[in-house]
């Protein structure tokens, strides 16, 4: 990955020096991995590095751009002041990740300070080759780890236990680590939209509603599937099921390059509500994944985002009822000029047996 460039195309939207505090934008910009460091970027040229004794040698061996180095012992606000200060700059801009306290302790050094949105995050919205590359060997991970355990998802099996052999199958596929709590709920649960999985035990006749993601070489995935196990009599299940393929097929038919992300949603939300279900879809379409899990740009109603070539967002309409449960298909797309790309290749529905029916 090219980390120079994207310093240098960051550079070219700086109005002033940029503090850069996200361990996702850092990574984005240096490839450095660790969980603190922060970059100074100068609109001239200059970058600077800091961080404290645990990652020094980290840093040495990980940062692939142009920087200069800056250990310091505890104050992290004093050191990037001094160098702040040697440049004789008007203002120093920051991520507005920071903390009432951090931009405090600048203002008591009579560092003048503004916390704003962060220019990075538009930068990542639109991956590079590079980028989709590791997130299709995430995706990858994640798809064979959960065929290793779609024979397991069977009566008697706990919520917690398909978590727990989901999680440990990708990590031993090679994953670095789950992108984020796996979501298993059975049954009712599924009306839970982030339901933490439990000791509940699958009943036959239920469905298994599984959401999980994987992290590889520093990209995610971010996946969600339903499994019935026996046959399902619940019929709102089934209606359910059948108006989030239709929304689905419609948001695949829309995405492409130049389309509004807020127009994906509310073409979904007509699909839903002609089915009846549109006011049991309680969350956003879908997200840009990247770094992590949860990244520009949003497919929400209330998004202001264009869709560009590159950007890879997930597509997961919903459907939620405390009477009978829910469900949810999410997909990952790359948006492409005319059209998008589907990057996971499970099918959308199983059999009742857990076996994976296809078109």
């Amino acid at each position: 990955m090219n980390f120079q460039s994207r310093l240098e195309r960051l550079r070219k939207t700086l109005e002033g020096p940029l503090l850069v505090l996200s361990p996702g934008n850092v990574f984005y910009l240096s490839g450095f991995r660790g969980s603190l460091g922060f970059l100074l970027v100068f609109p001239g040229g200059k970058t600077f590095f800091f961080c404290d004794g645990r990652y020094a040698t980290q840093s040495r061996e990980e940062l692939a751009v142009e920087a200069e180095i800056v250990e310091f012992e505890q104050d992290a606000v004093a050191s990037i002041c001094d160098v702040f200060f040697s440049f004789r700059e008007n203002l120093l801009f920051v991520e507005d990740v920071a903390s009432v306290g951090f931009i405090r302790r600048f203002e008591e050094k009579k560092c003048p300070v503004i916390s704003c949105p962060s220019p990075v995050n538009a930068l990542r919205a639109v991956k590079d080759e590079a980028e989709i590359r590791a997130i299709r060997r995430a995706v990858t991970v994640a798809e064979e780890a959960f065929r290793d355990v779609l024979p397991l998802i069977q009566e008697g099996i706990s919520e917690h236990e398909i978590a727990v052999e989901l999680e440990y199958r990708m990590r031993r596929r090679g994953g670095e680590a789950i992108a984020f709590p796996t979501i298993v709920a059975s049954g009712k649960r599924a009306a839970l939209p982030h339901a933490r999985p439990t000791s509940a035990r699958v009943k036959k006749g239920e469905w298994v509603l599984v959401d999980w993601g994987v992290r590889v070489d520093g990209y995610c995935a971010d996946l969600t599937r339903v499994v019935p196990v026996g046959e399902v009599q619940e019929t709102s299940f089934r209606k359910a099921f059948a108006a989030l393929l239709e929304a689905q097929a419609i948001a695949l038919e829309l995405i492409r390059e130049g389309v509004e992300a807020k127009t994906v949603d509310q073409k979904v939300r007509e699909v839903l509500r002609r089915s009846g279900f549109e006011q049991y879809f309680t969350h956003s379409l879908g997200h840009g994944v990247g770094i992590d899990v949860h990244e520009e740009p949003k497919l929400s109603t209330q998004s202001t985002a264009m869709l560009h070539r590159g950007m890879v967002v997930t597509v997961e309409p919903g459907i939620y009822s405390p009477e009978w449960g829910g469900v949810r298909l999410e997909h990952m797309v790359l948006v492409e000029e005319r059209s998008c790309k589907v990057l996971d290749t499970l099918p959308e529905t199983f059999d009742e047996k857990g076996g994976e029916n296809r078109a």
